[in-house]
């Protein structure tokens, strides 16, 4: 059965392909071997198809698009039609425009030195655009490059040592793995159909996908792949976010900070935010992942740091909805959930010195060296004037 729907969903593709390909050709060769548009055609001069060479006959009517015919039934292949169209009209517009553009998402690393989070930096895409024109000044069809052929090489006679560019037609078949293989930068357009090729001629802008961007599904056929386009672009984190939210994911820089009067506060920010969003003369400890309050008032309390507070007492349990309760609140008529901060004024506060099976050793200082840390990295930052 799963073999049957299978075969139908083929013969439907496959009869969707014939019928895309089975277009009018709108270009035909003339006596002196010139492709001619079926726009300035004469009835009295004779015409050759560009691919098997046979006689073609303008069709100039009334009620259809204009058309070159064959003569004689034959054997031609429109996709050879399509493939050998596409490399002459876009060789030509190449050629012919002062600019080619394209442009792309690139992958982009963070340009912040940031101290806080683990490396490696945070990531994503950057939209860019390059006018190829600016690099190349030539176009061959055909053109052998290594041990390949490329439908149209790129490459720039005045300067031989930038890289050459293939821009491969895609009609049926995609790129060849051995061409992808080889590292050479290739920009695959895929082709279905003459207004396709217009599209890309008229416009001379090729919008176009990375290769490790592309999910190869019906909805991306048509899509302009790029191959080996691996420059790592620079990002400016600093008011860009918002910009980019889209393409540009960040790591989480969460930051804890204890005053002297035992208070304390907790938030996610940017890491390049820290310096701002931090009060003056306080304890803080900054980290990418999530830590417990407890487990952080506990190491600040081993670093000297001389805390109060209900997180760090052995009465402080919790329930099994989670929440924070103190189990002496029967016996000596206290809270049954108090303020973190009633541990200062509280005569049964003992502070809980356990030690934590989740911490490693720490910096004590944002100006010490940074250490890489096979779990994650953070650091404790003691503030000497309100020890």
């Amino acid at each position: 059965m799963l073999f049957v729907k299978n075969f139908k969903r083929f013969l439907v593709k496959k009869n969707s392909m014939a019928k895309t390909l089975s277009q009018n050709y709108s270009y035909a060769n003339n006596s002196n071997g010139e492709l001619i548009n079926v726009a300035t055609a004469q009835c009295n001069e004779d015409y050759f198809c560009p691919i098997c060479g046979e006689a073609m006959t303008p069709h100039m009517g009334k009620v259809r698009r204009w058309h070159f015919v064959h003569k004689n039934t034959g054997n031609c292949s429109y996709e050879s039609y399509l493939h050998k169209l596409a490399k002459i009209k876009i060789r030509q517009a190449f050629l012919s425009s002062e600019h080619f553009l394209l442009s792309y998402n690139a992958k982009a690393i963070c340009s912040f030195n940031c101290p806080f989070i683990f490396s490696p930096k945070c990531e994503g895409e950057k939209p860019v655009e390059f006018d190829l024109r600016k690099f190349y000044d030539t176009c061959e069809i055909e053109a052998n490059f290594h041990q390949y052929r490329a439908d149209l090489l790129l490459t720039s006679s005045t300067n031989p040592k930038v890289p050459p560019t293939l821009i491969e037609i895609r009609v049926t078949h995609k790129c060849t793995e051995d061409k992808i293989s080889d590292g050479v930068r290739i920009i695959e357009i895929p082709i279905q159909s003459e207004e396709h090729i217009d599209n890309v001629v008229n416009n001379c802008k090729l919008i176009a996908t990375r290769d490790s961007q592309v999910s190869y599904s019906s909805s991306n056929e048509r899509r302009i792949t790029l191959y080996n386009f691996n420059k790592v672009e620079s990002f400016d984190p600093i008011g860009r976010f918002d910009e980019y939210g889209d393409c540009f994911n960040r790591k989480n820089t969460i930051v804890f900070w204890l005053n002297n009067q035992g208070q304390f506060c907790s938030f996610d920010c940017h890491c390049y935010e820290v310096s701002k969003k931090l009060p003056p003369n306080v304890h803080y400890y900054i980290t990418d992942i999530a830590t417990p309050f407890k487990e952080i008032l506990q190491e600040f309390s081993k670093r000297g740091v001389k805390i109060r507070n209900c997180f760090l007492c052995r009465f402080c349990k919790q329930d099994s909805w989670g929440d924070r309760l103190c189990v002496l609140y029967k016996k000596h008529d206290l809270p049954r959930k108090p303020s973190p901060y009633s541990a200062v004024s509280c005569p049964h506060y003992r502070e809980d010195f356990g030690l934590s099976q989740n911490m490693i050793q720490a910096e004590q200082s944002l100006s010490e060296n940074e250490a890489d840390y096979s779990l994650h990295k953070y650091y404790y930052h003691i503030c000497k004037d309100i020890l």
